[in-house]
């Protein structure tokens, strides 16, 4: 049995040392685990986001759940200004434009992400990360466990992401337009 400290909150949970990831900003029991290389993801909660994408459930659902929450964790946690980083916050970022606002359909992915140009050609650049603490996380979404649960808060998850980058949706949507400007 846990004794309660000063303020009634019991000692061990007083003592735990927590971490905040610096993506979604969610507080977890530090954890010395792997990290992703430019997901810019505590070490608990890439393990959250790995249990997450492990669930059989998560497997079973379909593409575009699955879809759904790939993007939204990639695009809830940033990293820093570079390249790769860069890279990965615009395509996931593009894949919520699409699934979310454009008939949300994953097929529309492979066609719309893969006519796009060259990197060479396409004017991606660092979108300022917005504050992601009023966003569902992948601990919600694990908490919400299996069936219907799990897909209501998935989605709400993607959506609760995609709203929080709102100043940039003109941008994204710019980006999956591009490749249709010089078409024809």
């Amino acid at each position: 049995m846990r004794d309660a400290g000063a303020g009634g909150a019991p000692v061990l949970d007083r003592l735990r040392a927590d971490t905040t990831c610096p993506g979604c900003g969610l507080a977890l029991p530090a954890h010395s685990g792997p990290t992703h290389a430019y997901v810019g993801a505590s070490p608990a909660c890439w393990q959250l986001y790995c249990r997450l994408s492990a669930d059989p459930f998560s497997r079973r659902e379909g593409t575009r759940l699955r879809r759904l929450v790939v993007d939204a964790y990639a695009a809830q946690h940033p990293g820093v200004r570079h390249r790769r980083a860069m890279q990965s916050v615009a395509v996931h970022l593009m894949g919520l434009c699409v699934l979310l606002e454009r008939d949300g359909e994953t097929r529309r992915l492979r066609p719309v992400l893969g006519k796009m140009p060259a990197r060479k050609t396409m004017d991606l650049h660092w979108l300022a990360p917005p504050d992601f603490r009023r966003c569902v996380t992948a601990a919600d979404v694990l908490d919400a466990g299996p069936g219907e649960g799990y897909a209501a808060s998935a989605e709400a998850w993607a959506k609760s992401v995609w709203a929080a980058w709102r100043p940039h949706h003109e941008t994204v949507r710019g980006w999956l337009d591009a490749p249709c400007r010089g078409a024809g």
